[in-house]
């Protein structure tokens, strides 16, 4: 075994044990690798004793990212789509812009942001996608995780033969690439009928939920903007299929489970935030897409306190500037600014959520995929707000020192 030893002012161990909780810190520590494998990390002086003089790295060392909500097959849409009026009035412009491409434009699009996804220090993704094409250049550009392939329908026949075809595209892919899984899941309570949404999420997945205040009314008795568009498109028999609870949270909380991710929330009251904590689901939150498209912005205190596990996404460039977690964790330190940076950062490492386990902790065993943070001659006492500050922010591109691991599915 050949063993690299880095040894940096700070290294960040990652995601706690405990949702919720701070990550530590290690001052003047060290990191011994054996390839992307990590053997141990300490202090510098303990990890040396053992493994030998390190290399020294004037960074902040951590374990690679996760954004675990993005639609990368939307990466086209970038600057396309006009925000602020809520989702409803997004989603109708969002559709009016989409057949405006040109051949191989999507293709490309996404090359290019798999790329930046790296260049944010991402190793793994919950993606979201109707066609599956995002496998390849996620695949290309060593990305690790979970394509949540959606299917959606408000008409029954609609869904099956959306589910059907989804299945048959599945099928017709072939094995995975490595590191990668598929999982069919469904898009959101106000665009599938009440019976294939149950049937989705019995399987785990992923599910747009509590997104906007529209969402809510067309749940709760039928009435608001989503009322109006399925009507706009011919919809019957509204009142017999949509899915109907006091919230969106409180109308799945009973299908939801360890397994399930919850995207956006941030339409919940207190009897949601108890729901949603006791069905142990993951709440995954995107707070520049919905303050673009909604001004909204999740309750992260309340989450937090009940212990909810959180993770963070960016959703797409159709509505987020970027892909970096780090940035999106950085607007959230600008709207909670008593919640410290440590508390923040662990949302950007739950690689457990979107199926990669291994992604979002320094711990011997795996290669989670290991980036620095360069200083440019800083000297922090908070490493967590520093991260914030220069790469969240700014979104100054990080180093890889290490790679993820890419486990056949």
């Amino acid at each position: 075994m050949t063993v690299r030893v880095l040894s940096a002012p700070w290294v960040l161990p990652g995601r706690p044990e405990r949702p919720g909780a701070a990550t530590p810190a290690i001052a003047d520590g060290a990191l011994a690798l054996d390839g992307g494998v990590v053997v141990a990390v300490g202090p510098r002086e303990a990890v040396e004793r053992r493994h030998g003089p390190g290399e020294r790295v004037e960074a902040v060392l951590l374990p690679a990212l996760v954004n675990a909500h993005l639609h990368l097959e939307l990466s086209h849409m970038k600057g396309r789509v006009a925000g602020g009026e809520g989702l409803p009035a997004w989603i109708a412009l969002f559709i009016a812009s989409r057949p405006q491409t040109r051949p191989g434009e999507a293709e490309e699009a996404m090359a290019m942001a798999a790329e930046d996804l790296r260049r944010a220090g991402v190793a793994a993704v919950g993606d979201v996608s109707n066609t599956l094409a995002s496998l390849d250049p996620l695949a290309r550009a060593g990305i690790c995780g979970t394509v949540f392939h959606e299917v959606f329908g408000f008409p029954p026949e609609r869904l099956e033969r959306l589910a059907l075809g989804a299945r048959a595209e599945r099928a017709r892919r072939g094995p995975l690439p490595p590191g990668l899984r598929v999982q069919e899941s469904p898009h959101a309570v106000y665009s599938t009928h009440r019976q294939g949404l149950e049937v989705l999420l019995r399987a785990g997945g992923s599910i747009h939920l509590a997104e906007d205040p529209a969402e809510r009314a067309f749940v709760r008795d039928g009435t608001g903007p989503f009322r109006r568009m399925h009507e706009a498109v011919g919809g019957t028999d509204i009142d017999a299929l949509r899915v109907r609870g006091r919230s969106p949270v409180a109308a799945v909380a009973p299908l939801l489970t360890p397994r399930h991710l919850a995207v956006h929330c941030v339409d919940l009251d207190d009897e949601d935030v108890s729901l949603l904590a006791r069905s142990g689901a993951t709440a995954v939150l995107c707070p520049r897409s919905n303050g673009y498209i909604s001004g909204l912005c999740p309750p992260l205190g309340a989450l937090l306190s009940a212990g909810i596990p959180l993770a963070v996404g960016t959703d797409s460039l159709a509505s987020s500037p970027s892909l970096s977690p780090l940035a999106e964790i950085a607007r959230l330190g600008r709207e909670f600014p008593m919640i410290p940076a440590a508390r923040l950062l662990p949302l950007a490492w739950n690689g457990a959520a979107v199926g990669a386990p291994h992604v979002g902790r320094l711990t011997p065993g795996p290669a989670p995929g290991v980036l620095a943070a360069p200083l440019d001659g800083d000297r922090p006492r908070d490493p967590f707000q520093f991260l914030l500050d220069r790469f969240g922010a700014e979104e100054r591109p990080l180093s890889w020192l290490a790679p993820n691991a890419l486990e056949a599915r």
